[in-house]
């Protein structure tokens, strides 16, 4: 089992190339990165094709049918983590493709510029920051989201969502909770 500090090079953002790139939070957490921005991220790998990534890491993707928890967290520090970096008006070509560790987020509420206050419509880094939080690293969220104007505001925004998510031990409870707080979008969980 790989310790904490070693874990973060297992970070790998699937670059698309879709949206623009000076709205890109996948590109920017990479330019951030090798500017020596973050200080919990020791290491990030940006690849620009599917063959490239990780074979055993979890794949951030909100059409899997199964959802991100606690328990993946093994699978995290094995393999880490791989965040699929495409435009929402193009993403279901990207989204469809099969992962073996594809995971899905509960819902949570976006607070990028773009997708302010829609639900699950997260950007890159927000995606990234909520999994950390959810697999039990915190600090690895606040360092990658201080790059980013609006990222303390993603925190303050879903705090209690993302509080209540991880108090859940398994992925059907984060389901059942996802269901209480989002009636409305329980039909899509």
């Amino acid at each position: 089992m790989r310790n904490k500090s070693s874990l973060s090079k297992y970070v790998t953002v699937y670059y698309t190339a879709q949206c623009n790139p000076k709205k890109c939070s996948g590109l920017k957490i990479w330019r951030l990165y090798k500017q020596g921005r973050f200080k919990q991220l020791k290491g990030l790998n940006l690849v620009k094709n599917s063959s490239k990534i990780p074979r055993f890491s979890i794949i951030l993707n909100p059409m899997s049918p199964r959802t991100l928890s606690i328990n993946d967290q093994p699978i995290f520090l094995r393999s880490g983590i791989t965040v699929l970096d495409c435009s929402w008006n193009q993403a279901e070509s990207i989204f469809k493709i099969k992962f073996s560790n594809s995971r899905r987020l509960p819902t949570l509420l976006a607070a990028n510029p773009v997708n302010y206050g829609k639900p699950s419509k997260l950007s890159s880094v927000e995606a990234l920051a909520a999994a950390f939080i959810l697999l039990d690293f915190a600090k690895m969220a606040e360092d990658i989201l201080s790059g980013f104007n609006w990222g303390i505001q993603f925190l303050n925004l879903n705090v209690n969502l993302l509080n209540n998510y991880k108090k859940c031990l398994t992925e059907e409870d984060i389901v059942k909770y996802e269901q209480v707080y989002f009636p409305s979008l329980s039909s899509n969980v």
